[in-house]
């Protein structure tokens, strides 16, 4: 598969997480979506568990002369779907039992995400996902008699970084960050630049 045009508007990964959790909630609304680091009690079932890895980018900016660069990013999403599965009913009556639907389940939104509409919103973000193959089922047991069925997927989300100014922070959407980085008075300073150079012809006299 060719890989999609990134768009050209600049996130930074926290932005890029917004995104990502939109998407996976637009598809599982009858699941509890959460990222893994924000919580410790686990919801109740069905829910599906997002994390983000780090970010690489390129050693190389392409910057427009002016303190203006953009940097080709990306990220590893990592979609962690828990199910009780499809309750399994024998003639007209429930037998209490689940049949593993997890892989089938997580399939099916990576299914989401590669369709027309999906992938129009994806790159109007200026992003782009890509599922790295296989979905993989993790179920393990719980207890002697119960399952706790698991699968999850990993994505390959690219997106462009912009760091503007003489500081680079002109790009970042929250000045001071969360973490208290950066100041206004950075954010705000211009780049200065050479507005025109005269050049003169000159020789050397015959003497």
């Amino acid at each position: 598969m060719m890989p999609r045009k990134v768009g050209e508007r600049k996130m930074n990964l926290a932005e890029v997480k917004d995104r990502l959790y939109e998407l996976t909630d637009s598809f599982f609304k009858g699941a509890t979506v959460i990222w893994s680091e924000q919580i410790n009690t686990k919801p109740p079932l069905p829910y599906i568990a997002l994390k983000c890895g780090g970010v690489g980018r390129t050693s190389f900016p392409v910057g427009d002369g002016e303190g203006r660069r953009v940097y080709q990013s990306k990220t590893t999403w990592e979609v962690n779907l828990f199910t009780k599965g499809q309750p399994i009913t024998v003639g007209e009556g429930v037998t209490g039992n689940y049949a593993n639907t997890a892989v089938s389940d997580l399939s099916e939104f990576a299914n989401y995400l590669d369709s027309e509409e999906i992938v129009d919103i994806i790159a109007g973000y200026g992003m782009d996902i890509m599922l790295m193959p296989p979905v993989r089922d993790l179920t393990n047991l719980q207890n002697d008699s119960k399952y706790r069925y698991r699968a999850m997927a990993e994505f390959t989300v690219s997106f462009v970084q912009e760091a503007d100014g003489p500081y680079g922070m002109g790009g970042m959407p929250l000045v001071p960050n969360s973490s208290g980085g950066g100041t206004k008075e950075m954010a705000e300073a211009e780049t200065e630049t050479i507005e025109e150079v005269e050049i003169t012809e000159g020789g050397y006299d015959d003497e």
